[in-house]
């Protein structure tokens, strides 16, 4: 049907007279017939375009739009499949980083995690972030590298996303309330 639409338009340029026989079954008709495939193919290309403007429905554009929006984030999302990379990109266009601790703690319950912060009293540049969400760990071992803190957290995606939007003045501190050994 679009086909017969573009053949119809293409036709419709050209100009009226005996020299030009726009009838269905002539040579010329079949010329534009042959040239309606490439405009409706363009037409739709269009289309598709207007849906690329966004990154919750791109799918030709979006390693464009994961570039612009400097993704992935903290290797998030690097073997996600179309549907969760192009949440990953809506999500990070509508982000409105901000300075307070509310939105510090809205990132991190965004990718599930319970955290509580609060300023060290004698030093205003430093912040203790308490994760509460309880975060599996392993203990260190002999081969690790001196500077190895005792257990090593598998909560390394929230401290990067945090350390990445936090501003470059403050420091975070962690610290992981494990609910399981307080009892």
């Amino acid at each position: 049907m679009a086909l017969k639409a573009h053949q119809r338009a293409l036709l419709q340029l050209l100009p009226d007279g005996l020299a030009w026989n726009k009838a269905p079954d002539t040579l010329l008709a079949s010329l534009a017939g042959g040239l309606a495939r490439s405009t409706s193919r363009v037409t739709e290309r269009a289309g598709q375009l207007l849906a690329e403007r966004f990154p919750l429905t791109a799918t030709l554009l979006l390693a464009d739009w994961e570039r612009f929006l400097g993704l992935p984030d903290c290797d998030i999302g690097e073997d996600a499949g179309i549907d969760e990379r192009q949440r990953y990109a809506a999500n990070k266009l509508r982000m409105k980083p901000s300075l307070n601790r509310q939105f510090y703690i809205e990132l991190a319950r965004s990718y599930g995690f319970t955290v509580s912060m609060s300023a060290l009293p004698d030093n205003q540049w430093v912040t203790m972030v308490t994760i509460e969400t309880h975060v599996d760990y392993r203990p260190m071992h002999v081969l690790d590298p001196i500077t190895t803190p005792l257990r090593i957290y598998y909560a390394g995606i929230l401290e990067c996303l945090l350390n990445r939007y936090k501003p470059a003045h403050q420091d975070f501190r962690y610290v992981y309330a494990d609910k399981k050994e307080k009892g």
